[in-house]
């Protein structure tokens, strides 16, 4: 989602817990993967020794806003330092300040709830935007053996979390007996009611994850693109759809039916309605799961 949706520090100064979700299981000739529906975009992947961790954030859509007060001390110290509020980016492409993101905030106990029990033994940031990346979260929860992967735009965006490998659109990266594909997402025009490309073309990662034989794609933040749309093989899926920063439900069952996986995940559906996506797949023998990813919002 868009850094249009107030997430800045910026739009504050200028204007003056959920619990951890019920795994799912899918059987796979490498054994059993677990899927664990997180919040809005973000969800674990657990095979055995691996715990592959996407998009850890805490400040999503339909979850609590940023406490006031952390806000508040935020911004006093900003305009203790440099006398004036900061000022907007001027494009989509040109990334803010990562110490004026509400990412920077100190981290609450209470909003960690939803990772209880996650040591992720790899982490996987999709793009840039704050509830996606949240560098203060990824510091929490990675040990000493824990791979963060990111694309290019989003290592500066880590504050001091040092040591994330960078791979871009096309990349590929092997862990032990896992091989993680980078491919595009983006959106591939404006949006015609609100101006901006909310994400550029090469900025973010969509990730095919290859469990030995089986290959489960995780979108981020994308449109129905022609390269989503020519993926092959992939056997689980994760498509958002909420129009303007991704797309329609419909859109979404257009680009999963060209793909056909075996069984697809609509997620970052925040203010869309999946059971639309849903019956678009009827009878096409794709199996649809869906899930609650904001529940306790």
């Amino acid at each position: 989602m868009s850094r249009v949706a107030g997430t800045m520090l910026a739009a504050f100064l200028v204007t003056a817990v959920a619990s951890t979700r019920q795994a799912d299981t899918i059987e796979t000739a490498a054994g059993t993967i677990s899927v664990q529906p997180i919040a809005h975009g973000t969800l674990a992947l657990v095979l055995g020794r691996h715990v592959v961790l996407i998009d850890p954030a805490r400040f999503v859509p339909g979850q609590p806003e940023p406490p006031r007060e952390d806000l508040q001390a935020m911004a006093k110290a900003y305009l203790a330092r440099f006398g004036a509020p900061p000022k907007p980016p001027a494009s989509a492409e040109e990334e803010p300040n990562p110490e004026l993101l509400v990412s920077a905030l100190p981290i609450r106990p209470e909003q960690m709830a939803r990772f209880r029990h996650i040591s992720p033994t790899v982490i996987l940031v999709t793009h840039t935007h704050t509830d996606h990346l949240d560098p203060r979260v990824i510091a929490a929860l990675r040990t000493p053996q824990t791979r963060i992967v990111v694309p290019p735009a989003a290592k500066a965006m880590l504050l001091d979390v040092q040591g994330a490998e960078t791979i871009a659109n096309g990349g590929r990266i092997t862990i032990d007996d896992l091989t993680i594909d980078a491919v595009p997402m983006y959106n591939p025009q404006p949006e015609s009611r609100q101006g901006p490309v909310f994400h550029p073309r090469g900025r973010g990662n969509g990730y095919v994850v290859t469990f030995r034989s089986t290959r489960v794609y995780v979108a981020g933040d994308t449109a129905c693109t022609p390269e989503m749309q020519a993926l092959s093989g992939v056997d689980v899926a994760f498509v958002p759809m909420n129009v303007p920063y991704t797309m329609s439900p419909d859109d979404a069952a257009t680009c999963v039916k060209a793909m056909k996986p075996r069984i697809v995940y609509p997620y970052h559906y925040f203010g869309s309605q999946p059971t639309i996506f849903a019956n678009a797949l009827k009878g096409t023998g794709i199996e649809v799961r869906l899930r609650d990813w904001y529940a306790g919002a």
